[in-house]
């Protein structure tokens, strides 16, 4: 209501210095007209109960956070109906990268680990068409989006070096290996680009 008024207010007061300035003359406003219509547009104003102007947020009943209770951890358990054992085995991974070189194999770190211990799978992910294109001799084809259901193809209780044509995407199948296959499992850091500039061959 007390907009309406003020609207009101000062459309009339537009219309008389818009009239004054056409017949240039400037109006002589009297002092006691403006108070008095001040007073009428401030008495129209009521108080709104409902009103939350001016209250704190913090206390305001707007404020959604009041209506949130505490929150608390969420069992491990009951995460998507997943078994704690993969949770906790991923929880496992996730604290130890860190100490273990994030998992990372450089071209000559494998080579010197292979050539003591030949107990070792090499794993492409890349699609097939890039596989076919030239792989590291021996090393299976695994595209990244078939690791799960394809896991059975890399011989048990291997150790696994993983490489495609982006570290990242290896390192998201290291991850799957040993969360869900419980297989040691590294990157080969820099995939078959490395490989190459070690002056080690590729075939197709």
């Amino acid at each position: 209501m007390r907009s309406s008024y003020l609207l009101i207010g000062l459309v009339a007061l537009a219309c008389i210095l818009v009239q004054a300035c056409a017949l240039g003359q400037t109006p002589e406003l009297d002092q006691n007209n403006v108070d008095q219509m001040n007073k009428q547009i401030l008495s129209e104003k009521k108080t709104d109960a409902n009103s939350y102007r001016g209250q704190p947020w913090a206390t305001s009943s707007l404020n959604d956070s009041n209506k949130i209770e505490s929150i608390s951890a969420v069992p491990v358990t009951s995460v998507l109906g997943q078994s704690s054992d993969y949770l906790g085995q991923a929880d496992s991974f996730l604290k130890e990268a860190t100490n273990n070189g994030f998992y990372l194999l450089s071209v000559a770190q494998f080579l010197n680990k292979s050539s003591t211990d030949k107990n070792w799978a090499i794993v492409d992910v890349r699609p097939a068409q890039l596989y076919l294109g030239g792989h590291i001799p021996e090393a299976l084809n695994i595209p990244l989006e078939n690791l799960i259901s394809q896991m059975g193809m890399i011989p048990a209780g291997q150790k696994v070096a993983v490489y495609c044509a982006i570290d990242t995407n290896a390192a998201f199948a290291v991850q799957t290996l040993r969360v869900y296959g419980g297989r040691d499992a590294f990157v080969l850091s820099g995939g078959i680009v490395t490989w190459q500039a070690a002056g080690m061959p590729v075939v197709t």
